[in-house]
């Protein structure tokens, strides 16, 4: 670093630490207290004794009172990435394994940048805790069988993605048993559009031999009306369910984890589709990404809710319970 920006860094610092030594000397000609330094200079009297303990430690170089580099040393604290953690977590909570048989578990990983210690383990279940109260609190179901429970929900895309910086949303549904899911671009979240998107969604499973029964959504204004029973009654996506004889669920206001299937489906597509495009994309390209990723989804990634099994494999494994 040059001298001029070590100097302009360091100014200021450098003439309240050298009143601060003459006023513990009683030799300032300008202040009498250290009360009367921190009001002329604007600092805290902690933030004083800090940079002259530093100070005088160097042997009263300036360059100590340049500001340090915030965060963990380097090779002082592993940090994991939120992946990382997932992958400890799941082990401790499935497996019941301590922090001491996680890192042995860990060793035979290849998607691992760095094999985690014990403590670096530890900390991590540390800050996701489980204990009894909340495991009594977490209620998971499944449905028995297909179509029994669609769960349905929109999704904001950012604009920084397309070329033409155009605000984008997706219209997603999942199946509750099978996981299988259907994805739709829309330019808006108005009700007739969500509704048409549902509409081809509803078509969709019906390929796959999946006839809905009831769909769970939120309370927004695309899915429902609250503001009387005849606005309800005339509601385009409401008006649908009723043709199509589906029932009608709704989340509880501020609780998304009701609707967590979906939820948990939006994290997958912006963590493995949305956020790893390296360049902005026109509507034909990221369209052609999001039916790759879809496909991906559907028939080839393995699910670690279904007991890492396909949602196609677990749709034909109940197909043939049913027969």
């Amino acid at each position: 670093m040059k001298k001029s920006v070590v100097l302009a860094m360091t100014a200021k610092w450098t003439l309240v630490v050298q009143e601060y030594e003459l006023v513990k000397q009683k030799r300032s000609k300008n202040f009498k207290t250290v009360e009367q330094i921190c009001n002329a200079y604007k600092v805290h009297r902690k933030d004083i004794r800090k940079y002259y303990e530093r100070w005088v430690k160097s042997g009263k170089d300036n360059n100590a009172l340049l500001p340090l580099k915030r965060g963990p040393k380097p090779g002082r604290l592993k940090i994991l990435t939120k992946n990382e953690e997932r992958i400890i977590t799941k082990i401790n909570r499935k497996l019941q394994a301590n922090e001491f048989e996680i890192y042995h578990l860990l060793k035979a990983r290849q998607d691992f940048r760095i094999h985690p210690s014990v403590s670096t383990i530890y900390r991590t279940l540390k800050r996701y805790p489980l204990n009894k109260e909340r495991k009594e609190k977490i209620k998971r179901y499944e449905k028995s069988y297909p179509g029994e429970l669609l769960h349905c929900d929109t999704f904001y895309l950012p604009k920084t993605l397309f070329l033409d910086r155009v605000r984008r949303y997706l219209v997603g549904v999942i199946d509750d048993c099978t996981r299988l899911c259907y994805v739709e671009v829309i330019n808006g979240i108005q009700s007739a559009t969500v509704t048409k998107a549902f509409f081809s969604a509803y078509k969709w499973f019906g390929i796959h031999g999946i006839k809905a029964e009831e769909v769970m959504t939120d309370n927004g204004i695309e899915f429902t009306s609250y503001t009387s029973q005849k606005a309800k009654e005339t509601h385009f996506f409401e008006t649908m369910l009723k043709i199509f004889d589906i029932k009608h669920k709704y989340t509880h206001p501020y609780r998304p984890q009701s609707n967590g299937k979906i939820e948990r489906f939006w994290e997958t597509l912006n963590y493995e589709c949305i956020r790893v495009q390296a360049k902005t994309l026109s509507m034909e390209e990221f369209t052609d990404e999001l039916k790759e990723f879809m496909y991906n989804y559907n028939y080839q990634r393995r699910h670690g809710g279904l007991n890492y099994i396909t949602p196609l494999e677990k749709l034909q494994n109940v197909t043939e319970i049913l027969k």
